[in-house]
């Protein structure tokens, strides 16, 4: 009789803890628990097979594709960044689709980012194409194997003002705009950048008289707004710890440039920061160029030295304020791409031939301008255009940017994607962005949004209507029309308000 009594008061206890436990679960259903893992392999083989007489280049660092891999409620994207200088759009559909087959998800999902350092492979004719494939897939499959559970996003945004990048333009003058592409001759207080001596040299290249180099005094200062912004995404782990990060900075990785320094491989100053990054929170790290089309490092000198002055500079930044990270849930996963059908500027030609005739066209009235001060002006605007129909000879020669259906058809699909893990958004764009096309981009979102170029294939500089009339170098490898750059901004603000 008692046992009885008990098995009925057992049985009793056990079906109403049943019922609330079913009641809780009607009233809040349990939130899935997103999955991240990342994985860092050196892909430096990919580009020796294709290039064996970069064997006797210095390696300052082993070139890298690091891959992050995350999943939630039935969603997953996989983003790979890759230590090269930049992919043409026509190499990125086989790396995305070796790694969708891997990962069985669909290629939209895959994403390549480039460091857009350049100490590494420009074009598809300098790295191994089946190499860096397998290499891909197998950084792809360790951050899915190694993906545990994350429920939250960790933020932090530091403003280094101008102490590790500058906006290497300068203000328009009487001479336009000129581009300062290295600290040489160049005076770094901290404070300005004089390039004065950098600018006689082109001037001198251009023809000028020595009268006329020498009575071009500076400063000439590159005193445009910079876009100063270091940002860091964290997933921790749910068990401690943290299963991977991206972090974001915009400057061309130049200071040990193969061009500037000596023949070299190497990550630049991407390397040591991702490094330090990796050993302080445990985990590999991903780095993501900003939009660096009109922006440099703030270097001094150039060599190994100076990058790690930069890279550790920039990661002590970031761990001097670790405890002011934000912390969102990891309650979505979004993703979402948009394609932008884009039309060229008018003065790229219809073809080969005839950008290889306007620029000896170019170069014939160079030659023909009369020295003199009052000339430098003219001079340097014929040199650029030579350059620019140059450079366009050889994209219509099937050369990087563009496919020779899109030269023919004078427009190119360029696509913008974005993803939000939770409230934080990454925004993508394809090709070498100007800042000034993505201000206010950051505070476009009700969370931090982080914004990305070198994504998913290059398509030279992307420039605006502004900087494309005041000229500098950037123009001479800017092939879309500034509308076309218009439209790629709207079409990620209608990304980001398609989330919100």
């Amino acid at each position: 009789m008692q046992f009885s009594r008990l098995r009925s008061m057992v049985l009793m206890t056990f079906l109403g803890t049943l019922w609330i436990g079913l009641g809780r679960t009607a009233e809040q259903p349990e939130r899935p628990t997103a999955q991240v893992g990342a994985h860092s392999v050196a892909i430096t083989e990919a580009l020796l097979k294709a290039r064996p007489d970069w064997r006797q280049r210095l390696l300052a660092d082993d070139l890298r594709v690091t891959a992050l891999y995350a999943r939630y409620a039935g969603e997953a994207v996989c983003l790979l960044a890759y230590d090269v200088c930049e992919m043409t759009r026509r190499e990125i559909p086989p790396l995305q689709n070796a790694v969708a087959r891997a990962l069985k998800m669909r290629p939209a999902c895959v994403h390549v980012f480039c460091s857009h350092t350049h100490s590494s492979s420009m074009d598809d004719t300098q790295h191994d194409a089946q190499t860096l494939a397998a290499l891909s897939v197998a950084a792809a499959r360790q951050a899915r194997e190694r993906a545990v559970p994350v429920d939250s996003v960790r933020f932090l945004r530091v403003d280094t003002g101008k102490q590790f990048n500058i906006n290497r333009r300068t203000t328009h003058g009487p001479l336009g705009t000129w581009c300062l592409m290295q600290s040489r001759g160049c005076v770094d207080n901290g404070q300005t950048v004089d390039g004065t001596q950098w600018v006689r040299d082109k001037l001198t290249a251009y023809g000028a008289t020595r009268e006329d180099v020498a009575s071009f005094t500076g400063p000439l200062a590159a005193t445009r707004a910079n876009d100063p912004c270091l940002d860091l995404v964290l997933f921790p782990q749910v068990d401690g710890g943290y299963a991977g990060g991206l972090v974001r900075f915009t400057a061309h990785p130049v200071i040990c440039s193969a061009g500037y320094w000596k023949p070299n491989l190497g990550r630049d100053y991407p390397g040591p920061l991702c490094d330090r990054l990796a050993r302080e929170f445990g985990c590999p790290i991903l780095f993501l160029q900003g939009p660096c089309g009109d922006h440099r490092a703030r270097h001094r000198q150039v060599g190994l030295a100076e990058r790690d002055r930069i890279g550790q500079g920039l990661a002590n930044a970031l761990l001097a304020r670790s405890a002011q990270m934000s912390t969102f849930p990891f309650d979505r996963l979004e993703h979402g791409c948009r394609t932008v059908q884009c039309p060229l500027r008018q003065a790229v030609p219809d073809s080969e031939e005839e950008a290889a005739r306007l620029a000896r066209q170019a170069g014939e009235r160079l030659e023909q301008v009369p020295p003199g001060a009052d000339q430098l002006r003219q001079r340097k605007d014929l040199a650029e255009q030579r350059s620019f129909y140059r450079n366009a000879a050889q994209v219509l020669a099937g050369a990087s940017y563009l496919t020779r259906d899109e030269a023919e058809n004078r427009s190119a699909p360029l696509t913008v994607s974005h993803i939000a893990f939770g409230r934080v958004h990454l925004l993508n764009f394809p090709g070498e962005l100007f800042s000034t096309v993505t201000t206010g981009l950051e505070e476009a979102a009700e969370g931090p949004t982080v914004v990305v170029s070198f994504a998913d294939g290059v398509a030279g500089y992307l420039v605006p209507h502004d900087d494309l009339i005041q000229g500098g170098y950037e123009s001479t490898w800017a092939l879309f029309a500034p509308e076309s750059i218009a439209a790629l901004r709207t079409t990620a603000l209608e990304l980001l308000h398609a989330t919100d």
